[in-house]
């Protein structure tokens, strides 16, 4: 089974927006990758123009005698799940009152939390957003998934808290492109069928 170590955490701690701050660079050490004979060393930084965590090096070693490290062994390794995993245990999200949670409990209160007001619902789901890209995971499907709506509901939700002032610029943008195209899909999803060569709409024929 897979076992992740965090070494050579940066010192510089980088505000990435809606509470979310995460170590400027670090070390994630994982051994016991399927099909990977030795430890792999990622060398992870969060990469303010991307605005989010990405792998600056990966380093592979082999076990022992025996081991060797080939292309294709290379291709089997599974980048950005470990850049992921890692960003996962470093960054903290800033809640109520300053306190600091890490990722597992702030996804666990998030969870635990009963009723929420409106506009409580939007923060969240702005956090949730910017947590979701700060450590490469799907945002859409994060908001979906810790507030238990559909991820056409997520992607409305989102569209709510543009204009609210909790989302940065770039943000915002991003998750205007994300409404115009699930408007696109619900459009065409609901336009008449047309046949390949036919002036109109089919009716059945």
């Amino acid at each position: 089974m897979p076992e992740l170590s965090i070494e050579h955490v940066d010192d510089e701690i980088v505000d990435a927006g809606n509470g979310i701050h995460i170590p400027r660079a670090w070390t994630a050490v994982v051994t016991g990758l399927p099909e990977i004979p030795g430890p792999v060393r990622a060398h992870a930084v969060y990469d303010p123009t991307l605005r989010r965590a990405v792998a600056g090096s990966i380093r592979v070693d082999r076990q022992g005698p025996g081991d060797e490290v080939t292309t294709t062994l290379l291709r089997d390794l599974r980048v950005q799940y470990i850049v992921q995993w890692a960003a996962m245990r470093v960054v903290r999200i800033q809640g109520e009152a300053d306190a600091t949670e890490n990722y597992s409990q702030y996804i666990m209160r998030v969870r635990a939390e009963g009723s929420r007001s409106s506009e409580q619902t939007l923060i969240e789901a702005a956090r949730l957003y910017r947590l979701a890209s700060v450590t490469n995971q799907g945002p859409l499907k994060l908001v979906s998934d810790e507030l238990g709506v559909s991820v056409s509901t997520a992607t409305r939700m989102m569209n709510r808290v543009r204009g609210t002032g909790l989302l940065d610029e770039a943000t915002d943008r991003e998750i205007y492109l994300l409404a115009r195209e699930e408007q696109m899909r619900e459009a065409e999803a609901s336009a008449p069928w047309m046949q390949p060569g036919t002036s109109g709409p089919s009716l059945g024929r």
